[in-house]
């Protein structure tokens, strides 16, 4: 019975220099695999042949014909040795778990795209601020592109041709922007969000040298402001 506990002891002496030799944190957090196991195989043989060896350089045969003795050696030095070796076996073999990659960052949100509003403008006769048939129909869609869109602002520009003093065309441009602004209030577009400026005679987009340029002088431009 010497023999066992002698080689017991021996194992369990080289098992503790074993695991401190390794990082012991990192070996038994990573998965036991074939690594283990081949080492398991190579330590109980070669655990069992030293057992066997001791047993017999201790003379036990000579003296008692102690099989027992021998069969305990042999067996507590495989055992011993499959523990070693797994150990070794692990710590050096299996592979430690792959690190899952990184998520991937969240993607950027898109810049948030200004919807581009397009408001036509209204035409009058001449000498007057009064909104004709042909431009309700207008103003009614602008009242309502604007309702769908509930922040956009509006600046209502008058304009006048150049026929007159410019000081009455001035006032007679605010006046038409007065009554573009009162007819889409009137449709349910908040007062605060148009705006009014009179333009008079200043900035013609046809010639004031024609019935037709003047006509087209003859205006209210619906601006948006951002």
């Amino acid at each position: 019975m010497r023999v066992g506990v002698r080689f017991a002891v021996t194992s369990a002496v080289l098992a503790t220099f074993a695991v401190g030799c390794a990082s012991v944190q990192r070996c038994v957090d990573k998965p036991w695999g074939k690594g283990a196991l081949a080492g398991a195989g190579v330590g109980a043989v070669g655990g069992g042949i030293a057992g066997g060896a001791a047993a017999n350089n201790t003379g036990a045969f000579d003296i008692g014909n102690d099989n027992e003795d021998k069969a305990l050696a042999i067996s507590t030095g495989a055992i011993g040795g499959a523990a070693i070796g797994a150990l070794i076996g692990h710590c050096l073999w299996d592979y430690d778990p792959p690190i899952p990659p990184a998520p991937p960052p969240p993607p950027t949100p898109a810049p948030e795209v200004k919807q581009k509003i397009v408001l036509r403008g209204v035409n009058f006769d001449f000498d007057r601020a009064e909104i004709r048939d042909d431009a309700a129909s207008i103003l009614d869609e602008a009242a309502r592109i604007l309702g769908e869109n509930d922040g956009v602002n509006v600046s209502v520009e008058g304009h006048t041709d150049s026929v007159g003093a410019e000081s009455y065309n001035q006032s007679l441009s605010e006046r038409r922007a007065a009554a573009v602004q009162d007819y889409l209030a009137g449709a349910g577009v908040a007062a605060d969000r148009l705006s009014t400026k009179g333009m008079g005679e200043s900035d013609p987009v046809a010639s004031n040298d024609t019935g037709d340029g003047r006509a087209q002088n003859r205006r209210v431009e619906l601006k948006t402001i951002d």
